[in-house]
């Protein structure tokens, strides 16, 4: 790029700027008449002279010899926009620093390096100089050659300002180390939501700012911009010209078209990481066309992490298009699909994806579609081989029993997502029969067991509104018996009854996992509020229930309920809003808040209750607890004897069963016996990750023994952390940190 060329294009944008409201694209425009995104070299004569009338013929000829080299005639509008925008007058400093800061970086990566070392191999006679030759060798040497002519001269002028040929090594230590490897262009974030902008306010006001690479975020949602503004964007975008991590454009008007063009630029641009597109009408062509650059051939260049297309009226074939783009991408974690028209084909496309094992995919919502049993199934034995999916929302899909069961099937007998080496391809048992799925998946299943290996991470699951029965949630309530991993759970607004509920409840009793269980606004009354409040009695981990929008009127529902709160000492929220309450069943609330001392949270709203027993409410709720932390031991040393006693009656069962069999307890049996007691061991050490506040952003952990005093596992932690009085959270995890990235 010459320097000529250069200054006349900063003269002609200096004075297009100047005018204001200058449009370059339609000044191209006006002569790119096959619309081709090229001109002609008189063509681009013509739009320099509308700017700038007294451009001297070589000073056009330079720009025409810089954008066309080989003299075929044809200017491309994209790379003349960016090199106008971007073009700066030479500037050898900031040149310098540049290299300088590649220097730094490429130093910084080499095991072992000294520079010192590096300087000193090319001072001959040893008096702390080199001269320029020897400078430019340890340059080489450190960037491998990788340096232009004028980058080097422009860093031998900023380490001899004088021209002397003469650089002291404590000169060049000192500047060397004062241009930070982290130097790099800073960027401004972009903000337009809400401020009814469109296409026009895009192409003039927005884009020559992009072409600069001045921006990191924008965020442009709740505006007025089409197909043509996206369009604009893309262009902008395209070849990693820039660098934009976060695009938002949200509630917009861009179509088909549009996100074409946006799906051009993820496929050529490794900056952006989240896009956000929904409530747009992209439909499914556009959708498919725009995860094309996802697939697996595109995958080593788009780097996009999240994607947003909710409401964007994407029908089923469309779906099965961008389900198929998901296979082998490994840089997809987040996907929102929901409020669309994806169908058992989509679903079908997504399951696939899901199996394969490059799938990276962290957290999937599908909820309000058209999603039935069939393709429900599908996902649900995808996600039996799958350990990096943690959170999977299908609420608003009629997925009915059949889709609800496979997930069931699926998450038996799971103990943890990590260190898992095989994956079953679960999708091709989809022709079998039943009963062969089931041995195929024993199979496996075993297979695993023998290694040791663990399969389906999911931790949150979201079946609301799904057309669940009291069978389909049987199956579920059989699978949470033995699955060590699920941690909340939503069946709100499904057809459940007492018969379901109680059986979901009875699960809750030996489950030892389970964090956040949602299952109001569901028809069932006091049997299962008994059952659940028999569970809250025994259960040791959960920590939010909400039954709102069930009767809790009736009968002693609310009686049976609330005693469950008596002896519980881990939940946290309760939520009984739109129950049906009575005084009388409020009373019975506090009476048992008055001796739970873990209760934080109690969500009632419209209920048919009186202000005095709304004041009686809140103040037993205003009592002094106990500090969490304290609770929170002493719930981990409840949960081993608990784990303990579950041990035993499975010791029991087999040793029952040999007997009738005519067998001898063997040395198995002795050994679980053995295991047994070792946990209900008073001494036994506890390992206890402790985080602030209920998110387990682990600080570390602690080591006490199980008779250790609430009192002393307090001043340990206080010890450990220097927490102070500050809100302390034990997580619950077989005494293992959770990894952020872990996190429910």
């Amino acid at each position: 790029m010459s320097d000529a060329a250069v200054r006349t294009l900063v003269k002609v944008r200096e004075h297009a700027e100047a005018e204001g409201g200058f449009n370059l694209k339609a000044a191209f425009a006006k002569f790119d008449v096959d619309g081709d995104g090229s001109i002609s070299h008189e063509e681009l004569t013509t739009v320099l002279l509308s700017i700038v009338p007294d451009l001297a013929y070589d000073q056009i000829l330079a720009v025409i010899s810089m954008f066309d080299p080989n003299h075929d005639g044809d200017i491309a509008y994209v790379e003349f926009a960016h090199t106008f925008y971007n073009a700066e007058v030479n500037d050898n400093t900031l040149k310098a620093r540049k290299a300088m800061v590649r220097i730094r970086k490429m130093a910084s990566s080499k095991r072992g390096f000294h520079l010192r070392e590096a300087f000193q191999r090319f001072d001959k006679d040893g008096d702390g100089s080199v001269s320029h030759d020897e400078l430019k060798v340890v340059i080489n040497d450190i960037l491998q050659g990788d340096i232009s002519e004028e980058e080097m001269v422009a860093v031998i002028e900023l380490f001899d300002p004088d021209n002397d040929g003469d650089i002291k090594y404590a000169e060049f230590r000192d500047l060397f180390y004062s241009i930070s490897v982290d130097q790099e262009k800073e960027r401004d974030v972009c903000d337009h939501r809400g401020k009814d902008i469109d296409d026009d306010y895009i192409e003039i006001s927005l884009i020559p700012h992009l072409m600069r690479d001045e921006y990191s975020h924008l965020l442009l949602s709740n505006n007025n911009i089409s197909d043509a503004g996206a369009e604009e964007i893309a262009m902008a975008l395209e070849g990693d010209k820039a660098h934009v991590s976060v695009i938002d454009l949200r509630n917009n008007k861009i179509g088909v078209k549009g996100a074409e063009h946006l799906g051009d630029a993820l496929g050529s641009n490794v900056y952006i990481m989240e896009l956000y597109l929904s409530n747009n009408p992209i439909m499914g062509v556009g959708a498919s066309h725009l995860c094309r650059s996802l697939e697996p051939t595109n995958a080593g260049f788009s780097a996009i992490s999240l994607l947003d297309l909710r409401n964007c009226d994407i029908d089923d074939n469309g779906g099965e298009g961008v389900g198929m783009s998901f296979r082998g991408n490994t840089a997809l974690r987040n996907i929102s699909l929901c409020g669309n028209y994806l169908g058992d084909k989509s679903a079908t496309a997504i399951a696939e994806a899901l199996q394969n094992e490059r799938c990276m995919i962290q957290s999937l919502n599908l909820s309000n579609n058209k999603i039935g049993g069939q393709g429900g199934k599908m996902i649900g034995y995808s996600i039996r081989s799958n350990v990096e999916l943690k959170e999977l929302i299908l609420s608003g899909n009629p997925l009915g029993d059949l889709g609800v069961s496979s997930f069931a099937e699926s998450m038996e007998g799971v103990e943890a997502p990590e260190g898992m080496d095989e994956k079953k391809d679960a999708y091709e048992d989809s022709g079998r029969s039943k009963k062969e799925r089931k041995e195929a998946a024993n199979e496996s299943k075993s297979k695993q067991e023998q290694k040791g290996t663990a399969y389906c991470g999911l931790r949150i699951l979201g079946v609301s509104g799904c057309s669940i029965t009291d069978n389909g949630l049987a199956d579920l309530g059989g699978a949470l018996r033995t699955n060590a991993v699920l941690q909340t759970i939503d069946i709100r607004c499904n057809n459940l009854t007492d018969v379901g509920i109680t059986s979901l409840a009875r699960s809750l009793e030996e489950n030892t996992c389970m964090r956040e269980l949602y299952c109001g606004n569901n028809n069932f009354g006091t049997p299962a509020a008994t059952a659940l409040g028999s569970a809250l009695h025994k259960n040791c981990s959960l920590l939010v229930l909400d039954v709102a929008g069930c009767n809790l009127g009736k009968g002693n529902a609310a009686k049976m309920l609330a005693e469950g709160l008596l002896k519980n000492e881990c939940l946290h929220e309760l939520s009984i809003s739109r129950t049906h309450l009575t005084d009388e069943g409020v009373n019975a609330f506090i009476a048992a808040i008055e001796q739970n001392q873990c209760l934080e949270k109690i969500i009632f709203h419209n209920n048919p209750i009186t202000k005095s027993s709304i004041a009686a409410l809140n103040f037993a709720m205003t009592r002094e607890r106990k500090p969490a932390a304290k609770l929170l031991d002493n719930m981990e040393s409840l949960r081993l004897k608990h784990k303990a006693e579950i041990k035993k009656r499975e010791l029991d069962r087999k040793i029952k069963a040999a007997a009738e069999a005519g067998e001898a307890g063997d040395e198995a049996l002795e050994s679980i016996k053995r295991k047994t007691q070792e946990v209900l061991e008073p001494g036994t050490k506890i390992w206890i990750p402790v985080s602030f506040g209920r998110r387990n952003n682990i600080l570390g952990k602690i080591e006490v023994e199980s008779h250790t005093s609430l009192a002393d596992a307090r001043v340990k932690i206080e010890r450990f952390g220097d927490l102070g009085d500050e809100y302390v959270f034990i997580s619950i995890n077989d005494g293992k940190p959770i990894d952020k990235e872990e996190e429910a």
